[in-house]
């Protein structure tokens, strides 16, 4: 029989319908098929590879693979039996679920039930349906016919424990395991595997951290359901009813959150779905500072100080090896997720090696003298000003080796008014920091005292200009970073210069005695402490050829200690964190440049000695700084024992004596 034209053309035409309708239901086949990473989280692991953290946000959480081999045959029974006991009958569709579920939806006047099949489930993952329309639930029915005619149904398991959200952005059955337990699947009990698969059904609803009740009522379903199904026996059901639920703590498990949350945010366009951040942190030396951390503040709660912030960088490269930013990250007591190593504080008297530096540059020398004698200034607003020493003393004449080295107050504001305050702003800009932005008149002339504030880090980034030979050092937060080129602002004469005083323990001895916090023997530390008025900070920061440490102890909200100091409150934190730093480490001194002269000078004075000097040392000088001038403060003199009057030439009896005038 012939078909007339016009009869072909409606056929052609409803065929070709026809194909369109089911490309359309169809098409979305490839991406529910595909692979399932994209839900992957952001890691960001230390220098070796171990997970510090991993980012979940509300596009993509924690998503861990499972082969189905590795898939507890317990969990997948206990699932089938809540979720589609005809899971191995059916072709991806249940047509009495589907019938059920008309019936339901057509009583209520709305789509309450969808007779979903567990591989209906899956493709509606996969598709994430902004709202759930009879066209919608059309294409589901296909998609799920044509995934279980291309997928077995082992690897449907496999795909739908690997990427059915639990909650907490944990997606798949491993990430479930490990956000609620801890565990691996492998470990978990009936009871743990009956909750999580109960949650899967509402995972807001029945959170257990927020609706343990709820999540709890769900489990002993599944569980009934199992037993229904002969999966489980009476006393197996009660036993896992009444297991008692151990959760882990609702927290995000994250390792060194203050760099890590710093690494994040800035590095914001490398958090991309899967990404890998691969970071300059050594994870053992970062646990190892937290413990110090944790421990010396137990022997500071009586001053009253609450937290520390530590930073350890590789003087060599600007590695950051470990950041700690406060005691504890969740705290909020004392504002513990405050990042006070990169928060602006004042430093103290830590900013001194600065001041000196510059007085070498413009030839001052250790040996150079400064009067450290009461002096009175004027303040920005014109009142007057006295500053003191720490221990409220006045010291004389002292050599700057002896100034900075025991940290007197008056001794260095005398030598900065000699340098300028708009050159040492300028000098510790190029050294690194950010934050002393305003004019010199702001800060005056107490700013070698820590009139400004810094940031740890930033302070610890610029005392590498002392460890590096006065080149500028820049931290580095990931490994695939290329190593900053440092800038040399200062000539590595004078930076050598400045870390022999600071790792001069014998200096230091009339302010800080023997044995301080500051020497960790065998190594060659250079170190120098800070404390602020009232003791609301106190800081050290110390360095090696290898190391840079910087610490900072106090109270985030800025209420002030009792009775500690840079040396007695962040010092012994220093000691140990440096200690750990060091570790491994052959002991290294500063490499001596060439241009370097020692020279015997009388230790009063500075100038070169004359018999009449009582007391020399040896100092080191940048070449061609070297006193010239013989001292003048001590004089040979003749006195007559019998009038005790200076005598002359002739007379019968003398002896020399000693005068400083």
């Amino acid at each position: 029989m012939k078909i007339p034209p016009h009869h072909l053309r409606l056929i052609v035409g409803g065929v070709l319908v026809l194909f369109v309708c089911v490309l359309i239901m169809l098409w979305p086949i490839g991406h529910v098929l595909g692979d399932i990473s994209a839900r992957a989280p952001v890691t960001v692991t230390d220098r070796t590879g171990e997970i510090l953290y991993e980012s979940r946000s509300e596009d993509f959480g924690s998503q861990k693979a499972l082969t189905f081999e590795e898939i507890p045959p317990q969990t997948i029974e206990i699932l089938l039996a809540i979720e589609d006991r005809t899971f191995h009958s059916h072709p991806g569709v249940s047509l009495r679920g589907i019938t059920r579920a008309l019936f339901q939806n057509i009583s209520a006047g709305e789509i309450i039930s969808g007779g979903s099949t567990l591989t209906q489930q899956f493709v509606r993952i996969r598709l994430e349906p902004e709202r759930r329309s009879i066209l919608y639930k059309i294409r589901e029915a296909s998609l799920a016919l044509l995934v279980d005619a291309v997928l077995t149904k082992e690897e449907i398991l496999e795909r739908y424990l690997n990427s059915v959200s639990f909650g907490h952005q944990a997606y798949g059955l491993r990430s479930a395991a490990s956000v609620y337990f801890g565990k691996e699947p492998a470990e978990l009990s009936t009871g743990e595997i009956a909750l999580l698969i109960g949650i899967v059904q509402s995972p807001v609803a029945l959170d257990p951290f927020t609706n343990l009740p709820g999540a709890l009522e769900r489990r002993e379903r599944v569980l009934v359901a199992a037993l229904q199904e002969g999966l489980l026996t009476q006393e197996e059901v009660t036993e896992a009813i009444i297991e008692p639920v151990t959760l882990t703590d609702d927290r995000i498990s994250i390792r060194a959150p203050h760099f890590v949350f710093t690494v994040l945010d800035e590095y914001a366009d490398r958090a991309e779905p899967g990404a890998v951040i691969a970071t300059t942190l050594d994870l053992s030396l970062q646990e190892s500072v937290e413990r110090v951390v944790e421990h010396r503040l137990i022997e500071l709660i009586e001053k009253n100080a609450t937290s520390a912030a530590v930073v350890v960088l590789d003087a060599r490269t600007g590695d950051i090896l470990s950041m700690v930013g406060s005691a504890d990250y969740f705290d909020a007591a004392h504002d513990g997720a405050v990042n006070v190593a990169l928060s602006a504080r004042q430093p103290g008297s830590s900013l001194k090696p600065f001041t000196y530096a510059l007085a070498l540059t413009k030839g001052d020398t250790a040996a150079t003298t400064v009067a450290d004698t009461e002096l009175q200034l004027l303040t920005e607003e014109g009142n007057p000003y006295t500053p003191r020493n720490y221990d409220y003393d006045l010291h004389g004449l002292v050599r700057y080796r002896e100034a900075l080295s025991n940290s007197y107050n008056i001794a260095a504001v005398k030598v900065l008014e000699r340098v300028g305050v708009g050159a040492l702003l300028d000098f510790l800009r190029q050294a690194g920091t950010t934050t002393l932005t305003r004019a010199p008149e702001f800060y005056g002339l107490a700013l070698t005292l820590g009139s400004g504030e810094v940031k740890l880090l930033e302070l610890a980034e610029a005392y590498g200009i002392f460890a590096r030979g006065g080149t500028t050092l820049h931290a580095r937060f990931l490994v695939d970073e290329e190593t900053p080129v440092g800038e040399k602002i200062l000539d590595e004469r004078v930076a050598w210069v400045i870390a022999d005083i600071l790792s001069d323990a014998s200096a230091r001895l009339p302010e800080f005695g023997e044995g301080t916090p500051l020497s960790v023997p065998p190594h060659r530390v250079a170190a120098k402490t800070g404390t602020t008025r009232n003791a609301r900070d106190n800081w050290v920061l110390g360095f090696t050829p290898e190391r840079i440490v910087g610490v900072w102890v106090g109270n985030a909200d800025n209420t002030p200690m009792r009775g500690t100091s840079g040396v007695t409150g962040a010092g012994p934190i220093f000691h140990d964190v440096m200690e750990l730093a060091l570790e491994g480490l052959p002991p290294q001194t500063f490499s001596r440049p060439s241009g370097i002269t020692d020279v015997e000078v009388c230790r009063l004075s500075g100038f070169l000695p004359t018999p009449a000097c009582p007391h020399t040392i040896r100092e080191v000088f940048v070449t061609g700084t070297e006193p010239t001038v013989q001292d003048t403060m001590h004089q040979l003199i003749t006195i007559d024992t019998r009038n005790n009057l200076r005598a002359g030439p002739d007379c019968a009896e003398e002896f020399i004596a000693q005068r400083v005038f």
